[in-house]
């Protein structure tokens, strides 16, 4: 019945208003079409970023072999959100990306018909591709690319050519490498390919400067110290803002520290004898004693025959009596080796900038600076003494002075309001243009229309014609016009004008 009733209306209307409304109609329906597809459409997702030209080119590749829609776009490859994962897994198995370059893969694809020159280059393109690869994955390192030098050997000639090799760089933005990063570049290089020194090892950055230079041990040591002294600098700054911050608050200290290091390498050998302190080292005694009997007689036969009658001999010894004694003394002797550690401390220099505080003028309403108290700047000393462990005898110095941060206060205010801008302002005044801007259809477009479109047609007069704009519409008028049963009883008499005169109705003529 409301369909009827409906379909009623638009046949009342006029041919301008139908032509009005079947257009907002053909817009409505073209409008929810276009919302239920960009409902269905897939939402596409990164698959890789910041791809070579060569993986680039092989993924896309790939794809279109398997038929998978993706958008390009200026830093990677897009694709389907629910193919991103399984379509990882596919490309990976494949060797997809390598990452620039070739690697050791490309053995892979070899012939029956490769010549051993062929097979020599591929061998240098594989080790390039690998030193290349393994470089990139440094967080610092962007991109990379590795050439070598490799000459052929030949038994004919003395002396061989060395290898050479060069690496460029393209560093992440506003990164640098240190030192000794360049150097395990250099030695991973130089350990990887048969017979390259590191001395033959050239690294570039994108920007064409030289970023390794022949360097013996003391170079390398300095450079060592350098850093080392930076980081002892570095933590005694880090102990004064620590130990000042939750006193004066925070961002209103300001500390530099400069440290004299003793990087002098001693060693002492000390050999030391105590005269008045002997010790026995050996000692020899020797005692020899010798008795020989000798007799006294009458010489004679007599006086040796045993049992004769004589003169009573006389029995006399004779002994020999020898003493030896040596005595061997040692000095006592102290023998030491000593080395005196490096990177001793000889002085500290320390520096401190503290804010003052602020009071607001009634009058002006700027605000005026007062420097801390002398009391006040006593007692920061102490603290910064004790926290760095100031020494007298190293003449450590320790100055604390009171100004005001101007500068600092008003660059931190510039990117917060800049970030406020971005953040807030800019989504606000974007939705709330498009909010007026609806608002503003509803009201002079869509509303009027509706209003024209509900606009009822014209009535018919007694004479059964359109009846014009001079019609009048008084009592006395209204009291003529025919009245239903007069209407009915002229249908029944004449049916055929009544049909004609419907048909005029319906078709607004």
């Amino acid at each position: 019945m409301a369909f009827k009733n409906l379909m009623e209306r638009i046949q009342a209307l006029d041919f301008k208003k139908r032509i009005i409304l079947l257009t907002l109609m053909v817009i409505s329906i073209a409008s929810v079409i276009l919302l239920i597809v960009w409902a269905q459409a897939p939402s596409y997702q990164v698959l890789y970023s910041n791809l070579q030209q060569e993986d680039a080119g092989l993924i896309i590749q790939k794809l279109r072999e398997m038929k998978i829609p993706y958008k390009t776009t200026a830093t990677g490859i897009m694709v389907p959100a629910e193919n991103v994962y399984e379509l990882r897994l596919q490309l990976a198995s494949m060797g997809l990306p390598q990452g620039g370059g070739v690697g050791f893969e490309i053995f892979d694809r070899t012939g029956l018909g490769t010549t051993e020159f062929v097979q020599k280059v591929n061998l240098r393109r594989a080790l390039q591709g690998e030193l290349a690869r393994t470089i990139r994955s440094l967080q610092e390192v962007k991109d990379c690319r590795v050439h070598l030098t490799i000459p052929e050997r030949s038994i004919f000639t003395a002396s061989d050519e060395r290898p050479k090799a060069s690496v460029v760089l393209k560093l992440q933005p506003g990164v640098t490498l240190t030192k000794r990063q360049v150097q395990g570049i250099i030695h991973l290089v130089s350990s990887s390919v048969e017979g390259l020194s590191p001395e033959d090892v050239t690294v570039l950055d994108s920007r064409g400067n030289v970023l390794s230079s022949p360097q013996n041990e003391d170079s390398l040591l300095t450079t060592t110290q350098l850093e080392y002294q930076r980081s002892i600098e570095r933590d005694i700054e880090k102990r004064v803002i620590g130990i000042l911050t939750p006193v004066v608050g925070k961002d209103r200290v300001r500390a530099k520290a400069s440290v004299t290091i003793d990087f002098t390498r001693v060693e002492e050998t000390r050999e030391i004898y105590d005269p008045d302190s002997q010790v026995v080292r050996s000692e020899q005694k020797m005692h020899e004693s010798r008795t020989v009997p000798s007799t006294e007689g009458v010489p004679g036969v007599k006086s040796n025959i045993p049992g004769a009658n004589g003169r009573t001999a006389s029995t006399t010894q004779a002994g020999l009596n020898k003493q030896t004694e040596t005595i061997n003394y040692e000095l006592s002797r102290i023998k030491s080796h000593v080395i005196k550690p490096t990177g001793v401390i000889k002085r500290i220099t320390v520096a401190v900038l503290v804010d003052g505080l602020y009071r607001k003028d009634e009058k002006t309403g700027k605000s005026i600076f007062t420097p801390r108290t002398e009391a006040e700047l006593k007692t920061y000393e102490e603290l910064v003494k004790k926290a760095i462990g100031y020494s007298s005898e190293r003449t450590d110095e320790v100055k604390v002075v009171s100004m005001p941060f101007k500068l600092e206060e008003e660059g931190q205010a510039i990117p917060e309001a800049e970030n406020r801008y971005d953040k807030y302002i800019m989504p606000a005044a974007r939705y709330g243009t498009i909010l007026i801007l609806s608002v503003l259809a509803f009201f002079f477009l869509v509303r009027p229309l509706m209003n024209y479109l509900r606009t009822a047609p014209s009535t018919v007069s007694r004479g059964y014609a359109q009846p014009t704009p001079e019609i009048e519409t008084s009592a006395e008028q209204v009291k003529k016009l025919p009245q239903p049963d007069e209407i009915k009883e002229w249908a029944k008499e004449n049916p055929q004008q009544a049909a004609v005169l419907i048909k005029k109705w319906i078709h607004g003529g």
